[in-house]
């Protein structure tokens, strides 16, 4: 009889460990708090339109000397989408002038020297390594439980040119790297490029990537993957649970040593398996799920001191005509600033222009999308739960002054508006559980680096944690790698050759 694996949630990370273990002959079970798969790698209807949670690129969406899209292609049919390829990252716009942020590199270096010929030093670092990474194909990758000698000396000999700029510019945070920008509209732009605690490496890397046109976006958006790879998973035999939240996993003790051996839903049904892995969130797993009893000093730490990504509210907005921009993305300043919650006033708003995607608006219309970075995940989750009336009149008052703000770039926009919508922190506590409403996990700060977190628990055998909690930065790849790794150390423990397959294979 095939042992059994209880995996806490349905994102991509617990969906790739499923999906991932049928293949090894495993009999899997996933636990998912909410009623779709995909976790943050969502998306949601409103009045025809299909607002996307997610997904802006996807690293390892070609074919070729990529071990990310073969990787891909074990989960998911990857000739069956289509995918766009963006010209621009971004436009940023301040004072009437601008910076267009191609994702070709020559014609970002153009771009960047034109309007900042006094930054050339700071542009040419920049173009320097992103030129470098352009040539480089990173190792899909193995968790440091299964890494070995000859991995060793395979991941030096293949990253071995690329180590001086990745160990130099893992050093160096975005808003450090901005800074020694004399032009005041590049500062401004670099700042942009991610959270500014991030190391610079990290957009270095992605301008690679999207010059060699590897990190495209599939249309039809987050929710869309998701449901393939959650098909991928049901057609190998897998099973999953939705409205199904965790509330303790359960352990005991065989042959002297304490064992993960199921998992206690919040209804107190038992179910018992042979194996537990979260790819839940990572507080609420360590330290509610188990107690806090099992833990090393170096996960407690990350807890205790590194930083996670913020938080968010996301707004949507539905208009009844074509919104046609040089760029999809576009960060401009609002006419007048608007108040958020109480530590967030912003004068700026990041916009996501969804034409090139027709799947998520009725033809001939528009959807427009903002991400706001916030802290205050407790003033919204308590305000939600305490004063809903005030928490619905803010979230109004919120979608109308930003809208309204952003007429004088767009055109008239609140008489066209026929689909509104703004999540908050609270919405993500709601349906992801996670910490601190957090969209990613740990930020990839210079301090951190590329370092991982454990995938097993001190005392406690049998259990296994995969996705965004242990390994910093984030994002999907990251999810796919650390589900399928998870599975490699499951199978190579029970003596198993681990073994992949193709979709349609």
């Amino acid at each position: 009889m095939a042992e059994k694996v209880s995996i806490i949630g349905a994102g991509i990370a617990g969906l790739s460990a499923g999906c991932y273990l049928q293949m090894n002959g495993f009999q899997t079970e996933i636990h998912e708090l909410h009623t779709l798969p995909g976790g943050l790698c969502t998306g949601w209807e409103r009045n025809g339109y299909t607002i996307d949670g997610c997904i802006h690129w996807l690293v390892g969406s070609r074919p070729g000397n990529n071990s990310l899209y073969n990787a891909w292609n074990e989960l998911i049919d990857m000739k069956q989408l289509s995918i766009y390829d963006h010209e621009i990252f971004y436009r940023f716009e301040d004072e009437g002038n601008c910076i267009r942020f191609y994702n070709n590199i020559d014609r970002l270096e153009s771009e960047l020297l034109t309007k900042a010929p006094e930054d050339k030093l700071v542009i040419g670092d920049y173009i320097s390594a992103a030129r470098k990474f352009s040539k480089m194909n990173l190792p899909l990758g193995k968790p440091r439980e299964l890494f070995t000698l000859a991995d060793g000396i395979d991941a030096l000999i293949r990253m071995g040119p690329y180590l001086g700029k990745l160990n130099k510019w893992s050093k160096v945070s975005i808003a450090d790297f901005a800074a020694r920008c004399k032009n005041p509209l590049l500062r401004k732009a670099m700042e942009n490029l991610f959270v500014p605690e991030m190391a610079v490496v990290f957009p270095m890397i992605t301008t690679a990537w999207m010059n060699n046109k590897t990190a495209g976006y599939p249309i039809g958006g987050s929710l869309k993957f998701s449901q393939l790879i959650e098909q991928r998973y049901l057609r190998l035999g897998g099973k999953i649970n939705y409205h199904s939240r965790i509330k303790e996993i359960m352990t005991s003790d065989i042959k002297g040593s304490r064992q993960a051996c199921g998992v206690i839903t919040a209804d107190g049904l038992e179910h018992k398996s042979d194996y537990v892995i979260s790819a839940a969130d990572g507080y609420s797993t360590i330290y509610e799920m188990l107690g806090g009893k099992y833990i090393d000093k170096k996960t407690d730490s990350f807890y205790k001191n590194e930083l996670t990504f913020s938080s968010y509210l996301q707004l949507s907005l539905g208009i009844d005509h074509k919104i046609e921009s040089e760029a999809s993305s576009l960060i401009f300043p609002l006419t007048k600033p608007v108040r958020i919650d109480p530590a967030n006033t912003i004068s700026d708003i990041s916009i996501r222009i969804h034409s090139f995607d027709p799947t998520l608006a009725p033809e001939g219309k528009t959807l427009l999308t903002a991400l706001i970075p916030t802290r205050e995940d407790e003033y919204w989750t308590n305000l939600r739960m305490n004063d809903y009336s005030k928490y619905k009149a803010e979230k109004e008052r919120i979608i109308h002054e930003i809208t309204e703000g952003m007429e004088n770039r767009l055109g008239s926009l609140l008489p066209h508006l026929e689909m509104k919508d703004l999540s908050t922190p609270a919405t993500v506590v709601r349906y992801t559980n996670n910490w601190k409403g957090s969209f990613e996990g740990w930020i990839m700060t210079p301090k951190v680096g590329f370092g991982q977190l454990p995938m097993q628990l001190p005392g406690l055998k049998n259990f296994y944690m995969a996705g965004q909690w242990i390994s910093p930065g984030g994002g999907l790849p990251t999810a796919l790698i650390s589900g399928r790794g998870v599975a490699g150390l499951i199978s190579k423990q029970r003596g198993k050759k681990f073994v992949t397959s193709v979709v349609n294979s």
